[in-house]
């Protein structure tokens, strides 16, 4: 997939979700940078489905965080300017980096978010990579063999 094809990005998220429900029922759908655009997060809307979206920044972002704060939380509008144009009103929250104490971690997302739940859903995107995890490493636990059967 294009990194930078939004309409890619977004039918491959419409078809995925369309397939999903077909056989399971979704609560939530955590994306990571990748699938941050305006155009993706209006796909969502659209599917009426609940999601986070990790976030890249901006200086926008990044000026709702006043000095020593340790989560931010905060209606937001993305939007797209040139064509295809597109604008999403969403919420914004960013919690402290785990590991580094000077960073945040910055998501979208259209679940009602306070201060007291950022890091709670924080939590929540970040066991998705657990599951990854555990997925890639299958391939690595099964044993080698050249034999038929």
């Amino acid at each position: 997939m294009d990194a930078n094809g939004f309409r890619a990005k977004q039918e491959a998220v419409r078809s995925l979700i369309v397939k999903a429900r077909q056989y399971v029922s979704i609560r939530h759908v955590y994306l990571d940078r990748g699938f941050y655009q305006v155009h993706v997060v209006t796909e969502l809307e659209q599917l009426e489905i609940d999601y986070i979206v990790r976030a890249r920044p901006s200086k926008g972002m990044k000026d709702r965080l006043s000095a020593g704060a340790e989560t931010v939380v905060d209606a937001y509008r993305m939007q797209r300017n040139r064509p295809p144009t597109a604008v999403a009103d969403v919420t914004v929250f960013a919690v402290p980096h785990r590991t580094n104490e000077d960073d945040h971690v910055w998501f979208v997302t259209n679940l009602d978010v306070e201060p007291e739940t950022a890091r709670a859903y924080a939590a929540a995107f970040g066991r998705r990579w657990g599951i990854e995890t555990s997925y890639r490493q299958i391939g690595d636990f099964l044993a080698r063999t050249s034999s038929s059967d």
